[in-house]
């Protein structure tokens, strides 16, 4: 099964396997993030979920890309996508890499992930609310570390190599249809 898989991607041209790559990878990491949340218990901090969000924009917008150039043959369209794409995993490594330091305590996080948000006293006391549990974790400490890596951490990993990928694909398909329309143009036929 996944053989055949592999064959049909390395049969594909860069922009398109970028795409691909960019969802299968965007859709793992999701699936991962909520079998931690859902199955191991490990809840969000606020970073987390700007980090899952960056991921969901990737996946929509590489499948879009691939729907250009697979469904509907838009070139152009695809690599635009691909460079959007490239764009969006670049705000993710840096989301990531801004988590990576504070769950390191390089640098404070947010107000929000520590507790310092807008705090509502309603009807009860403040002796009440301080007795509460924080809503969401804290941001600065790393629930779960693989070879002292933290999610966060491999987020940036693959966030990076991914936004490496879509950026060079984007850039040598840009070069190459511009040079192939520069061609066309000089033999008399337009594209």
């Amino acid at each position: 099964m996944i053989a055949p898989m592999i064959d049909a991607f390395k049969g594909r041209n860069l922009v398109e396997q970028s795409l691909a790559a960019a969802a299968a990878a965007s859709a793992m990491l999701l699936i991962g993030a909520h079998l931690f949340e859902r199955i191991g218990g490990l809840a969000p901090c606020p970073l987390c979920l700007d980090q899952r969000e960056a991921h969901w924009t990737g996946l929509a917008l590489a499948a879009v890309g691939l729907v250009a150039a697979l469904a509907l043959k838009w070139r152009r369209a695809a690599i635009a996508t691909a460079g959007a794409c490239a764009l969006v995993y670049l705000v993710s490594s840096g989301l990531a890499f801004y988590h990576a330091g504070v769950e390191n305590h390089y640098w404070p996080g947010p107000a929000t992930c520590a507790g310092g948000g807008p705090v509502d006293l309603g009807a009860g006391g403040l002796a009440d609310i301080l007795n509460q549990k924080p809503a969401a974790p804290s941001c600065s400490e790393a629930a779960w570390r693989f070879l002292g890596v933290s999610m966060a951490g491999y987020n940036l990993l693959v966030s990076a190599g991914l936004f490496a990928f879509c950026l060079i694909a984007a850039i040598f398909a840009a070069r190459d249809e511009r040079r192939s329309r520069h061609g066309s143009i000089k033999n008399g036929g337009e594209r």
